[in-house]
């Protein structure tokens, strides 16, 4: 089923809708789903991972190729390198230190998504409760689904964007929100977890990037010596930040040029999720709901055009990203004259 990118921290009021499944059962799923499959959670067997990432709708294009490897020994003690042609990052923690290597300026949102999906699972589920949302997005079949919605935006201008959370055998089927989609398929079992083994993002209609584990197994004998840590250092931060926060950033922003359209709404509003990169440039943008799709890849590709003054938190430079809003007003488009059967009908 197609998702919206989205975020988990815009989970804030769900659409009504029938709720077959008890309040309990949806309130412990998402923790209980977790508990099953992450494996690095406190308790967790020492592992190596190791996967390979690609666009799988275009195996051609390289700009979504990478190789991740994570060596693990307890939740303060592993090693994992991320490797992409324009981007690579070595972290280490070892116990409070934590160290980081890094080529490449920008850590992008699709690589930080099958990351977390391959590592973190529980982050985008921390806190949701799926028995506050009775809206079914899948009718029928056997999995269990919920979808949140958030008014996005600034008065007098707001959007709604979506979230969405489903798990099929008391696991996790996929996950949607602003700024993370990820779907999780072909468990198999390592130690007492269910593993997903085959992580697919969509990026946007016709872009989709899937993440395979090739090897995962016990780290039995961990070499200590690629746990140590030199010298501490904050690692590359990406900060999600309000709307209100991001537009003071911008430097000259100027008023979006707004196409006419072949048809549908010629008013109305819609949102994009938009990624900076740790000197104020756009580097990624993702459409999110719109009242018309056909003004969004022209106020897209005006955007990815604007100045941003750099974020900083506690002094250091920071990656941050953020939902902005806009209300459109255009035109239907004036096909001109049409021909038939040599002539010009008026």
């Amino acid at each position: 089923m197609p998702y919206i990118r989205s975020v988990t921290s815009f989970l804030i009021s769900a659409l009504v809708f029938s709720s077959p499944a008890a309040a309990g059962d949806l309130n412990d799923l998402p923790k209980k789903a977790v508990e099953r499959s992450q494996i690095t959670l406190p308790g967790s067997h020492p592992f190596v991972l190791k996967a390979k990432v690609l666009e799988s709708t275009n195996p051609a294009n390289e700009n979504y190729n990478a190789e991740i490897e994570e060596y693990w020994g307890a939740p303060d003690k592993w090693r994992r390198t991320v490797k992409t042609p324009n981007f690579s990052q070595t972290l280490i923690v070892s116990g409070d230190k934590t160290s980081e290597q890094l080529t490449g300026d920008y850590y992008p949102n699709w690589l930080r998504t099958i990351v977390d999906a391959l590592f973190d699972p529980g982050r985008p589920l921390h806190g949701v409760d799926l028995s506050l949302s009775s809206d079914n997005p899948v009718i029928g079949g056997s999995k269990v689904c919920r979808r949140f919605t958030q008014m996005a935006g600034i008065a007098p201008v707001s959007n709604k964007v979506f979230s969405s959370y489903c798990f099929e055998g008391g696991l996790i089927e996929s996950v949607g929100a602003p700024g993370y989609h990820a779907e999780y398929s072909t468990y198999k079992t390592f130690n007492s977890k269910r593993v997903a083994h085959t992580i697919t993002e969509y990026i946007e209609p016709g872009t989709e990037v899937e993440a395979t584990i090739h090897e995962l197994a016990e780290l039995k004998s961990p070499d200590e010596a690629q746990f140590i840590v030199q010298q501490s250092a904050v690692p590359l931060q990406t900060v999600l930040i309000s709307e209100t926060t991001l537009r003071s950033l911008a430097v000259g922003a100027q008023d979006i040029a707004w196409p006419t359209v072949r048809s549908g709404s010629t008013t109305g509003t819609f949102s994009l999720y938009v990624c900076l990169d740790r000197k104020g440039q756009v580097r990624d943008i993702y459409e999110l709901n719109s009242s018309n799709p056909g003004v969004s890849e022209a106020a897209r590709d005006q955007v990815m055009k604007w100045q941003f003054k750099p974020a900083t938190d506690h002094g250091v430079p920071v990656q941050v990203e953020s939902v902005l809003t806009f209300a459109f007003h255009t035109a239907i488009d004036d096909p001109g004259p049409i021909v038939e059967k040599g002539k010009i009908k008026n």
